[in-house]
Protein backbone atom coordinates (compact mmCIF):
# COMPACT_ATOMS: atom_id res chain seq x y z
CA UNK A 1 0.00 0.00 0.00
CA UNK A 2 1.41 3.67 -1.03
CA UNK A 3 2.25 6.21 1.33
CA UNK A 4 -0.15 9.27 1.72
CA UNK A 5 0.21 12.56 2.80
CA UNK A 6 -1.86 12.20 6.43
CA UNK A 7 -0.02 8.28 6.97
CA UNK A 8 1.77 10.23 9.93
CA UNK A 9 -1.76 10.84 11.48
CA UNK A 10 -2.49 7.51 12.37
CA UNK A 11 0.25 6.20 14.40
CA UNK A 12 -2.18 5.69 17.48
CA UNK A 13 -0.24 2.68 19.36
CA UNK A 14 -3.78 1.36 20.91
CA UNK A 15 -7.37 2.33 21.10
CA UNK A 16 -6.97 4.17 24.22
CA UNK A 17 -4.81 7.06 21.85
CA UNK A 18 -7.19 7.05 19.44
CA UNK A 19 -10.45 7.04 21.48
CA UNK A 20 -8.69 10.15 23.00
CA UNK A 21 -7.41 11.87 19.90
CA UNK A 22 -9.94 15.26 19.46
CA UNK A 23 -8.88 15.62 16.13
CA UNK A 24 -9.45 12.14 14.86
CA UNK A 25 -13.03 12.74 16.72
CA UNK A 26 -13.38 16.30 15.05
CA UNK A 27 -12.56 14.77 11.54
CA UNK A 28 -15.15 11.45 12.23
CA UNK A 29 -17.57 13.71 13.49
CA UNK A 30 -17.91 14.77 9.33
CA UNK A 31 -17.46 11.16 8.01
CA UNK A 32 -19.64 9.88 10.13
CA UNK A 33 -22.35 12.80 8.86
CA UNK A 34 -21.84 11.83 5.65
CA UNK A 35 -21.79 8.07 5.84
CA UNK A 36 -25.13 8.44 7.54
CA UNK A 37 -26.79 10.60 5.40
CA UNK A 38 -25.78 8.82 2.38
CA UNK A 39 -27.36 6.07 3.29
CA UNK A 40 -30.40 7.41 4.44
CA UNK A 41 -30.89 9.34 1.39
CA UNK A 42 -30.69 5.62 -0.06
CA UNK A 43 -33.05 4.19 1.89
CA UNK A 44 -35.57 6.41 1.69
CA UNK A 45 -34.76 7.24 -2.19
CA UNK A 46 -34.27 10.92 -2.04
CA UNK A 47 -30.86 13.32 -1.02
CA UNK A 48 -30.58 14.36 2.32
CA UNK A 49 -28.28 15.74 4.72
CA UNK A 50 -28.46 14.52 8.72
CA UNK A 51 -26.23 15.28 11.99
CA UNK A 52 -26.08 11.79 13.89
CA UNK A 53 -27.01 13.22 17.56
CA UNK A 54 -23.94 11.80 19.95
CA UNK A 55 -26.63 9.90 22.25
CA UNK A 56 -26.99 7.91 18.98
CA UNK A 57 -23.33 7.08 18.75
CA UNK A 58 -22.99 6.96 22.49
CA UNK A 59 -25.78 4.28 22.83
CA UNK A 60 -23.90 2.12 19.65
CA UNK A 61 -20.14 2.60 21.13
CA UNK A 62 -21.61 1.45 25.06
CA UNK A 63 -23.44 -1.58 23.42
CA UNK A 64 -19.91 -3.25 22.36
CA UNK A 65 -17.62 -4.59 24.80
CA UNK A 66 -14.91 -1.54 23.10
CA UNK A 67 -16.69 0.88 25.59
CA UNK A 68 -14.41 -0.09 28.28
CA UNK A 69 -11.82 1.83 26.75
CA UNK A 70 -13.89 4.88 27.05
CA UNK A 71 -14.34 4.19 30.73
CA UNK A 72 -18.02 3.61 32.41
CA UNK A 73 -19.27 7.03 33.57
CA UNK A 74 -17.70 8.82 30.02
CA UNK A 75 -20.41 11.33 29.00
CA UNK A 76 -22.42 11.17 26.23
CA UNK A 77 -20.27 13.58 24.20
CA UNK A 78 -17.11 12.08 24.92
CA UNK A 79 -18.64 8.64 24.21
CA UNK A 80 -19.69 9.79 20.74
CA UNK A 81 -16.08 11.31 20.32
CA UNK A 82 -14.32 8.13 20.56
CA UNK A 83 -17.15 6.49 18.10
CA UNK A 84 -16.02 9.27 15.52
CA UNK A 85 -12.25 8.92 16.38
CA UNK A 86 -12.37 5.46 15.64
CA UNK A 87 -14.06 5.84 12.67
CA UNK A 88 -11.74 8.66 11.40
CA UNK A 89 -8.74 6.88 12.29
CA UNK A 90 -9.89 3.37 10.34
CA UNK A 91 -10.78 5.81 7.36
CA UNK A 92 -6.96 7.00 7.25
CA UNK A 93 -5.51 3.86 7.70
CA UNK A 94 -7.85 2.79 4.65
CA UNK A 95 -9.37 -0.21 7.00
CA UNK A 96 -13.21 1.01 5.88
CA UNK A 97 -14.34 2.77 3.20
CA UNK A 98 -17.30 5.58 3.13
CA UNK A 99 -19.00 2.98 0.33
CA UNK A 100 -18.26 -0.13 2.76
CA UNK A 101 -19.80 2.21 5.84
CA UNK A 102 -22.54 2.69 3.93
CA UNK A 103 -23.54 -0.16 2.67
CA UNK A 104 -23.60 -2.01 6.42
CA UNK A 105 -25.81 1.33 7.82
CA UNK A 106 -27.91 1.00 4.94
CA UNK A 107 -28.27 -2.78 5.24
CA UNK A 108 -29.54 -2.36 9.32
CA UNK A 109 -31.56 0.98 8.50
CA UNK A 110 -35.29 -0.48 8.62
CA UNK A 111 -36.70 2.91 8.27
CA UNK A 112 -39.04 5.06 6.02
CA UNK A 113 -41.16 8.48 5.22
CA UNK A 114 -42.85 7.63 8.88
CA UNK A 115 -40.34 6.67 10.91
CA UNK A 116 -40.53 9.05 14.01
CA UNK A 117 -37.46 10.74 15.46
CA UNK A 118 -36.88 8.95 18.37
CA UNK A 119 -37.67 5.41 16.65
CA UNK A 120 -35.24 6.50 13.60
CA UNK A 121 -32.44 7.46 16.79
CA UNK A 122 -33.00 3.81 17.74
CA UNK A 123 -32.71 1.95 14.98
CA UNK A 124 -29.52 4.57 13.49
CA UNK A 125 -27.78 3.31 16.97
CA UNK A 126 -28.21 0.09 16.05
CA UNK A 127 -26.97 0.70 12.75
CA UNK A 128 -23.97 2.35 13.83
CA UNK A 129 -23.66 -0.61 16.33
CA UNK A 130 -23.02 -2.76 13.48
CA UNK A 131 -20.79 -0.87 11.95
CA UNK A 132 -18.76 -0.99 14.69
CA UNK A 133 -18.54 -4.37 15.73
CA UNK A 134 -17.72 -4.73 11.44
CA UNK A 135 -14.70 -2.67 11.86
CA UNK A 136 -13.14 -3.42 15.63
CA UNK A 137 -11.12 -6.31 14.34
CA UNK A 138 -9.22 -3.41 11.97
CA UNK A 139 -8.31 -1.88 15.20
CA UNK A 140 -4.25 -1.65 17.11
CA UNK A 141 -4.48 -4.71 18.94
CA UNK A 142 -1.96 -2.56 21.84
CA UNK A 143 -4.59 -2.11 23.93
CA UNK A 144 -5.44 -3.14 26.98
CA UNK A 145 -8.24 -4.48 26.42
CA UNK A 146 -8.92 -8.08 24.01
CA UNK A 147 -12.08 -8.75 23.96
CA UNK A 148 -13.37 -6.22 21.82
CA UNK A 149 -15.11 -8.17 19.16
CA UNK A 150 -18.77 -8.15 18.21
CA UNK A 151 -21.37 -9.70 20.59
CA UNK A 152 -23.20 -10.93 17.58
CA UNK A 153 -20.88 -13.19 15.61
CA UNK A 154 -20.67 -10.35 13.03
CA UNK A 155 -17.02 -10.38 10.71
CA UNK A 156 -14.78 -8.12 10.30
CA UNK A 157 -15.27 -5.27 7.07
CA UNK A 158 -12.83 -6.30 4.23
CA UNK A 159 -10.03 -3.65 3.03
CA UNK A 160 -11.57 -1.57 1.06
Amino acid sequence: MSQLAWDHLTEHKSVRDIVNDKGLAKLGDSLVNLCYSLAKSVVLGDVTGEKVQDRVLARSIRAVSLHTQIGHKTDIGRAADAYEAIFAWLWLKRKISVESAVDIIVKALPIDSTTGRKEEGQVASHAFQVLLEQMVFQLPSGSPSTDMGPQNGSHPVSNP
